[in-house]
């Protein structure tokens, strides 16, 4: 049976600063692999919990600015020393005042990708 998915997912390599949810203090970075409005797989120099919710700061290329996303991770897998962590999440909140800018920051990949 094929994939259903409802958006297009973009592969990418964007920049993300990682928080776990009740360690704010604890930040560390990441590397987006692909992502739509619902979702993002990532990179990770550590294992998250299936379930666990993490502070995601999103860094936009063009922007030179960040989205905070919360998402709740769905799967996480070690691929190996130098990678780490493949990690697979679903966005329930993006950061009110810049959900416009998400959103266009999607789209515009799409257009670049696809209407050129």
């Amino acid at each position: 049976m094929g994939e259903k998915r409802r958006l297009i997912r973009l592969d990418v390599g964007d920049f993300l600063e990682i928080r776990p949810l009740n360690e704010v203090g604890r930040c560390l970075k990441g590397k987006s692999k692909n992502f739509n409005l619902m979702g993002v797989c990532f990179t990770s120099e550590v294992e998250w919990q299936k379930g666990q919710v993490l502070l995601i700061d999103y860094f936009i290329p063009e922007e030179l600015d960040s989205v905070r996303l919360k998402i709740v991770v769905v799967w996480s897998e070690f691929i190996d020393l130098e990678n780490g962590y493949f990690c697979g999440g679903e966005v329930i909140d993006v950061e009110e005042l810049k959900q416009d800018k998400f959103a266009s920051y999607y789209f515009k990949q799409i257009k670049d990708r696809f209407f050129k």
